[in-house]
Parts: structure tokens; sequence; C-alpha cells
């Protein structure tokens, strides 16, 4: 007697708590259950040849491979390990048998990452077509036959590296601007794309590369994954380089060997667009199995007869790389062996036999399995999986050939969940040019037939309840009215008219129905009700629960999910507590009480993420494409008071306060606070930034700087006060030789005398010269150092009485370096020759005079001094 938790096959066996788990979604399929599957498969579906006789794809199970490759490098050796397989699972003739025509063969690959470090194990079908081929002439095979060995692989990987690297400009003419690709790979559905962007800051920054598209035949892919190494979009007169790789995700069917078309930041950005080609070749790891298999046929032969002659050194050059579908998950790997073997399973030894004709093309346009159907498979194995422990239960016994002896209908429900007809098998006929013959046909479910034969009695039982009622009815009134033959031809009318419209009014009344449904609108779908759930609610959900729920409430992620997508997807909408039916009946009007409150000027600032959340909690997401201003129309009668706000929350958590900054302190704040500010009042831009942008768009928050009142006079007059000098860093004049370039930076930064652009290490000298101990010594800066204290910010010129400052085009003003007036507001030639190569090239942007292509000092020298003359006039 079986208990209930075991059920066997042909020494295969399945546990109800180990292994009926790994059937679920985000679970890898074991060993247990493939060998399981195979088997089943291998008895119940007809291969259009055999029909109940031995099958035409043996099956040597899942740990063959593994078994044949332990501790050897040779097939011939590794013989040794599986000597007695094929005999004894096989019979009678073993591998060689002319009702054979294929061996399937499950590999598990340990996969590598690109430095060669093992990182996860990935299943993959080796198909070794027509095993017989090899044998020497004069024992019953024709010289023309051929084996092959296909590699069914659901996770291919192929790459191709460029030498030289494949190239376009921006608008196909600007050479300043350009962009290469080095390597282009795929890893089963996901394309890598390896690029390098570069420009000299002449057409401003570089363009946002995750606007890049892939296009495949007439498919395109766009919004790729983007994964910088270097980063720096540049701008306007700075030049930028970005390098590193764009992800693009393809589904389960696109084809990975041919001709690709890049489109680097969008359709016509850059031309001419460039072309990849992608091709397959055998990977170490397919070249052994080649090897180990050819090995082992032949040894196989010597011990089986006892003669030699094997012709194993030809399967190397039969492998085949076919374009199979791949898998859109990381678990399904085993599923995909097992759906291809099923399909395999369809045809008969001379179908098989005649796939080793066939390209890898002609290989690949076999409707091999893809995504959704394994997905499909998967649900069916669950259902069949569950009503087969149910019987076994019920008949205390886990032999599953006794349970399909014993229950006919079960022996249809466990075909049907394995085999959906001979499509495949016809593919193959389409292929060949041959016409099939008669095809076997799927069962019919007999409890769909018994429902079926129940229902349609039900509705002869209900009309034949009619006509004896009009039956009745029609008697009685010939009865009443047999007087006259009149009469009773007037009562046989009377029964016709009354029989049709006993019969119409069920026509008339769903036309009339349909007419209505067409006149009435369309009423609006209900709003979900409130999440009612917790996050450990969510775990003890089944799968198929937990996308519904994602449907309802507008979380279901795109693509291809898992259950860790869908928990994450409704995690946010989890409440803490799970509210009681009493609580949730007295629920208000505005919203459930466990929601923060919110104000009306709070919803104009809040991010749209938080607004779709609030939405979904309180039951009023709209329906269809929403945008910023449909959300805040939805919650605004929901919304609070400011003051009703603050009333009903005394003892609750008080609101946080915006931050406050003053002008000043954004000159100093460090880019990261400026962020950091942006994106709490909603005004952080896209795409590359500067640290100017940040402060302007923060600006208009700062609060004004509360000067001294004595100095209050001064500071309307010369602009914003400077820092006290205590917090100010303290420097000799011949410190400043020696420190390093951080540190002058730091010091410049603190002082307000930053400039704008590229600099050397000169011009950070000279400006924080006058603010070092010994400066007052100097004649020259005195003068420098009065105006610097009367406040003078880091972007204009300070007057003093020696005279105006002059203001550096290529940086800031620089009190230690006065010059005459006529060169206050621009540059003598004297200027030019002590500049260096970056502050000239940034002035020749200014005026927009730089000149095209590599250039030299002297022509930049020579594009400036035109401006020069004319300031010096």
């Amino acid at each position: 007697m079986s208990d209930g938790i075991e059920l066997t096959f042909q020494r295969a066996s399945v546990h109800l708590l180990h292994d009926v788990k790994r059937l679920e979604d985000g679970e890898d399929l074991n060993d247990a259950l493939l060998d399981f599957f195979v088997k089943i498969g291998q008895a119940l579906i007809p291969d259009n040849a055999t029909n109940g006789g031995r099958p035409s794809v043996a099956y040597l199970g899942s740990f063959f491979y593994g078994m044949l490759q332990k501790n050897v490098t040779d097939g011939r050796a590794g013989h040794a390990n599986v000597a007695n397989w094929a005999k004894r699972r096989l019979g009678k003739g073993g591998l060689f048998d002319e009702e054979v025509g294929a061996l399937a063969v499950p590999i598990n690959e340990l996969l590598k990452d690109y430095m060669g470090r093992n990182t996860e194990k990935h299943w993959w079908l080796a198909l070794l077509v027509n095993p017989r081929a090899g044998i020497p002439a004069g024992h019953g095979v024709s010289s023309e036959e051929k084996m092959s060995i296909a590699c069914l692989d659901s996770f291919a990987r192929a790459g191709m590296r460029y030498k030289p690297p494949r190239r376009s400009q921006k608008d196909g003419t600007s050479e300043a601007y350009f962009v290469e690709v080095t390597n282009f790979s795929r890893s089963g559905f996901v394309a890598l794309v390896n690029f390098r962007a570069q420009g000299d800051g002449s057409l401003g920054p570089l363009l946002d590369p995750r606007k890049s598209r892939l296009q495949v035949g007439h498919r395109i892919i766009k919004d790729p994954e983007l994964d910088l190494k270097v980063r720096n979009y540049g701008d306007h007169g700075v030049p930028g380089v970005l390098e590193g790789t764009l992800e693009f995700a393809f589904d389960s069917s696109t084809r990975i060997v041919g001709e690709y078309i890049f489109y680097y930041a969008g359709l016509g950005e850059y031309k001419p667009p460039i072309k990849l080609e992608l091709r397959r070749e055998p990977n170490p790891s397919q070249t052994q199995v080649a090897n180990l298999l050819g090995g082992y046929c032949g040894k196989e032969w010597e011990t089986s007869t006892g003669k030699e002659g094997y012709r194993d050194a030809c399967m190397l050059e039969s492998l085949s790389l076919p374009d199979t579908p791949q898998q859109e998950s990381a678990h399904d790997c085993g599923f995909f062996i097992l759906e291809q073997v099923l399909r395999l399973l369809q045809l008969g030894p001379d179908a098989l036999r005649a796939l080793t004709k066939a390209s890898a093309e002609e290989l690949a346009g076999l409707p091999w399995p893809s995504q959704r159907e394994v997905v499909k498979r998967k649900s069916k194995l669950r259902d069949i999986t569950g009503v087969l422990f149910q019987a076994a239960r019920e008949q205390g016994s886990g032999d599953v050939e006794t349970l399909l002896k014993n229950n006919p209908a079960l022996q249809i429900k466990l075909k049907l969940a394995l085999w959906e007809g001979p499509y495949f098998a016809r593919a193959v006929s389409r292929w060949r040019g041959i016409d099939p013959g008669p095809m076997p046909e799927l069962p019919k479910d007999e409890d769909a037939k018994i429902k079926k034969t129940s229902a349609a009695s039900k509705d002869a039982g209900d009309d034949e309840e009619e006509e004896s009622e009009e039956d009745r009815s029609s008697s009685e009134e010939e009865s009443s009215s047999n007087h006259s033959s009149s009469s009773s031809a007037s009562a046989r009318k009377r029964k016709r008219r009354r029989k049709h419209r006993s019969r119409s009014p069920s026509q008339q009344d769903m036309k009339r129905q349909k007419s209505d449904h067409a006149k009435a609108p369309p009423k609006p779908p209900k709003p979900p009700p409130p999440p009612n759930f917790t996050k450990a609610d969510l775990e003890g959900y089944p799968s198929k629960t937990l996308r519904n729920m994602c449907v309802q409430y507008k979380v279901l992620p795109p693509g291809m999910v898992e259950r860790t997508d869908l928990l994450k997807a409704l995690e946010r909408l989890a409440v803490a507590t799970k509210l009681p039916p009493a609580a949730r009946a007295t629920m208000s009007a505005n919203g459930r009480p466990d929601l923060p409150s919110f104000t009306v000027e709070e919803l104009d600032s809040m991010p749209v993420g938080k607004l779709k959340m609030y939405c979904i909690q309180c039951g009023r997401m709209p329906s269809g494409s929403v945008e910023r201003a449909d959300l805040k129309n939805a919650l605004v009668p929901l919304a609070k008071p400011a003051s009703a706000n603050a009333s009903s929350n005394g003892s609750a958590e008080k609101k946080e306060q915006p931050p406050r900054f003053s002008l000043d302190e954004l000159e100093t704040m460090p880019i990261s606070n400026l962020k950091a500010y942006c994106i709490h009042f909603g005004r952080m831009p896209n795409g590359p930034i500067e640290r100017s942008d940040l402060a302007k768009l923060l600006r208009p928050f700062a609060a004004q700087s509360k000067a001294p009142a004595a100095s209050s006079a001064t500071a309307s007059t010369s602009g914003p006060a400077k820092p006290s000098e205590e917090k100010l860093p303290k420097f000799m004049s011949e410190e400043l030789d020696t420190m390093s370039i951080s540190k002058l930076k730091a010091y410049c930064t603190k002082h307000r005398r930053m400039p704008n652009g590229p600099v050397e290490r000169s011009d950070l000298v000279n400006l924080l010269r006058p603010f070092a101990s010994n400066a007052a010594a100097t004649p020259k800066t005195a003068a420098a150092t009065a105006a610097s204290t009367s406040g003078p910010t880091a972007f204009a010129p300070a007057a003093s009485s020696a005279g105006p400052v002059r203001q550096s085009k290529w940086g800031v003003g620089d009190p230690a370096a006065a010059k005459p007036a006529e060169a206050a507001d621009g540059f003598a030639v004297e200027d030019l020759n002590s500049m260096s190569l970056k502050n000239l090239r940034t002035l020749c942007i200014k005026h927009s005079v730089l000149p095209h292509g590599p250039v030299e000092k002297c022509d930049l020298l020579n594009a400036l001094q035109p401006f020069a003359k004319k300031k010096k006039k």
C-alpha cells in the first residue's frame, strides 16, 4: 500500500514533498521530474511509426552525461562508467537498433563569466541523430546515411569583436563627435553592445545613450539598460567621453544569428547607422560533448558486437547549432529540455534520420517551444501531478502504470497534459516535402463529454415539458370546441401559432438584449477596493492570486514575470496591520485611517510614483492612461486643510520642515546637497547637469541672507557679506607654492574665488595670494586686500583705490594682477602669450572662433588677436 506521497514509473520516482514544489514559478526543474515525464511521454505519445513499440528517441537519463565524463577526457574511457546503461534501458539492439532514430542527452554545463570564473549551471539538450550511421559498411547501413549532433540551447551565447571598431559620426559629418562599437554579444534573449562615444565640446554635451535603438529584421528594440565605466557627458566647450555597455532585451523568438543595425542615441542622430553581424561557433563545452559522445558510441559498438571500425571521428564534423527560441527567465532551462523531447517523440525513426540532412537554418525553422508555450506546459504539469497524487491516495498505489490501467480516463488526461497533437510531425513532413498520411489524433476527454451530454439532456427535457404543456392546452380547447369542424381547424392553427411563439421568444429576447447593449453607453470600470493585506499575507498567496492582484491594482510588471517580481510590485501597497471587517465598514469616504494625511499644497510637489500609490491605496486610481493632473484631481477631494491636518495629527509625528538655505550657502554647497534639495522641491532636471544649473533652480527657494546691522549699508552697495574671518583657513604666501592642487581648490571654494571652466595651478595660486597672512606686507596687493574686505563676489570685479582690477575672460577677478584701465574689460596680447592652452581654447569657444580639427597654440593666438586689439583700443 502507498501513503500517496510518491509516484513511480519505470524506475523514475517523484516525491510529493521534495520534487513537486519544483513545478512552481521561479523554481528549477530537477532531474527526478525530468526523467519521470520523459518516460511517461515515451509511453504515451505516438510517433506515427511505431505506435506503442520502442520509442524512436532513446533517453538514458539526466545523469548519463555526468557519469560519462566523470574523471575522464575521452568518450571511450568514460564508457566504463556507463557500460550497461544502453543495453539495460534500451533492450535488444540497444542504441543501434533500426527503431532508434536519435539519442537525447541532457547536458548540465557550468557557465563562466568573461574572466573565466564559474557562475552557475545551465541545462541544454544534445540530440545525437542517427547514431547507427557510424557503423562500418556491410552491416545493413547505407553509405549515404549521415549522423549529426544538434545543440538545442535555450540560453545560447555568441559574440563578435570588431577590429577596427565600427564607427559612426554625429549627423554624419562631425568628426569631433563619434561613437565606436568594439564588441557585440548575445546571451540568451539579452544583447550587449560595448561602445565608446566622444566629443570635443564644440557641439555641446554628448547625447543620452539610453535613447539608442537596436534593429533586427523588422523589429526595433528600445529602452536599453545602461552601464557606464567612463561617465563624462561634457558641455559647451568641455570635452566629453562615455564608455560602457548597453543591454537590450529581446523576446523569446528573436533569432540570434544574422545582421543587426545599431542606432546610437536615437534614430538619425549618428550617421550612418552601425551594422553589426553575429555568428555562432561551437564553444569548448559543445566540442567536448561531441568528442565524448563519439567515443562512447564507438566503444558501445565494439562492446555490443565485438567488431571495430565505428566512425566516431566524424561526430565533431556534424555539430549543428540551430537558432531555437530563448528562455526569458533564469529557471526554465530544464522545462525547455522537457518540451523539446516531448516534441521530438512525435517523429518516427525515418523522420528523425531525415533531420541529418537539414542545415542549422532549416532546423531553426521548425516549431520549437517558446517561453509562452513552456509556461503553459508548466501549468499543465502542475495540474496533472496533483491529479496523479490524488488517484494514488484513492487507489492506495503510487505505481503510475497501475493507475493508468485501472483508469482509462486518467490516461487520457495524462496524454493531453503532455501532447497537443502531431503538429511538430506535420511541420517536419512539410519540410521533407512528403505526404504524412493518416496521423494520430488527440483523444477526447470523457469528463468534458459527459458534461456536454448532461447539459444537452437537460435542454431536451425542458423542451419536452413545454411540448407536453402545449398538448394539454390544445386538447382542452378541442374538447370545448368540437361542435363544428371550423372550430377544430381554428384550434389547430392556434396550436401551431402558440408552438411557434413558444420557440421564438428566446431568439427575440437575445436580439433585443443585443440592441439594448449596443445602445447603452459603456459603464466605467469600478475602482478596486483599498488594499487590506500585509506582507505576511502576500507570502502565503499562490502565484496566480498574486498575478490577479497585480492586474486589479494596475501594478503588473511588463514581460515575463516571476513570483518575486509580483511580490515586489505588491509590497509597497501592503498595510502595516490588517483592518478588521468592522473597521473597514466604518471607514470614512476620505481614505483609510492608516494612510498618511496630505494637503493640496503637498500634492503639487509630490512625485508621480507617490501619487499613484495614494490613488491605489485610497481606491481612486483613474482608468486608462493617466497623467499627473488626473492623479492630483483624483486625490484633491481627500486632501485636508492645513489647519485641520495640524489639529488632527497633534499627537502624531510632526511634518518634516523644508530645508532652509541662503544664496551665499548655495555658492559653497556640495553638489550632492544641491541634488538632494532639487529632488526635495521637485526641480531635478533630466539628463547631464552642471553645478550652475542646480544652483539656478534652487535660488527661488533660498532665504535672504541676514547681514549685521553695522554693515547693512555696505552690504547693500557692495554685494553679499564676506564670511567671518574665524572660519576661513589661514596660510602663508610661501605655503601656496608647495600646496597640492586639491587643497588650493578647497581654499578657493571657501574664499569664494573658485573660477569656472578648466584652470591651472598658477591661476589658483594668484587668486589666493591676497588672502595669505603675510600679504599685507606686499604693497602691490594692499589695495586688492582692502577691496576684498568690502565684499566682492567670486564672479564680479571689485574696484579699489589703486584702480580697477582686471577681470579675466578665462577665470574670475584677479586682485593680484592689476592691469591698466584699458584692459579692465578684456585681455591684451601680452595676456594671451602667458595663458595656458586650455584657457586659450575656452576663450576661442566663447568668441566662436575655435578652429576646426587639431589645433596648436599658435592657431589659437592668431584667432584671438583681433579681439585683443579691439579691446585695447
